[in-house]
């Protein structure tokens, strides 16, 4: 008679069997301590998903390179960004119209959208952040330490790319009012 050389049908059935048991158990340990380990911490279950930090040195940097960008396109119109919203709103609303950005240069967009912020944070007394949630990370205004943010730097890219063209005054305005709204105590204003 000669030795068998392989395992039995039913014996790798009874291994497989059990790995998969072993997996299901670890699977399930891992998920209910999960469970009690959100459960037990003093962070809120929304915060897991988001984290609010300060501008880094890099996005600074970025957004200065971005600002000086719309500046250089201002000039050729003979035009400066002075902070003050109806000028600086219409020599952003002038830059689109006369094409001197193409539809399709998103970075350059969102250059105007960076000023575009800087007006708003300087109307609503809002800062500069970074934003990170599931979608990813992004700069942001954020009012106070509040739940109220703001995210001026795709307004104007996003709308442009699809051809939709609102005018820039419309939607400061609009993002104004509907944050005003939003505020502590605009209730009572």
């Amino acid at each position: 008679m000669v030795a068998q050389l392989s395992i039995s049908r039913g014996l790798i059935q009874l291994k497989v069997r059990q790995i998969i048991l072993h997996l299901l158990l670890l699977l399930l340990s891992l998920t209910v301590g999960a469970q009690s380990w959100a459960q037990n911490t003093i962070v809120s279950p929304n915060s897991l998903d988001r984290r609010i930090e300060p501008l880094s040195p890099i996005d600074q940097q970025f957004m200065a390179a971005q600002r000086s960008d719309v500046e250089t396109l201002a000039n050729q119109l003979g035009q400066q960004l002075t902070g003050i919203p109806e000028r600086d709103l219409a020599t952003l609303q002038r830059i689109l119209e006369l094409g001197l950005i193409a539809p399709d240069d998103k970075l350059l967009l969102q250059a105007l959208g960076v000023v575009l912020g800087d007006l708003f944070a300087s109307e609503l007394n809002m800062n500069w952040v970074v934003y990170r949630d599931r979608a990813g990370r992004t700069r942001a205004l954020q009012y106070s330490g509040s739940e109220v943010f703001l995210f001026p730097v795709t307004m104007i890219s996003r709308r442009w790319e699809v051809g939709h063209q609102r005018a820039v005054a419309d939607i400061f305005d609009a993002n104004v009012a509907a944050t005003r709204a939003k505020l502590p105590g605009a209730n009572w204003r």
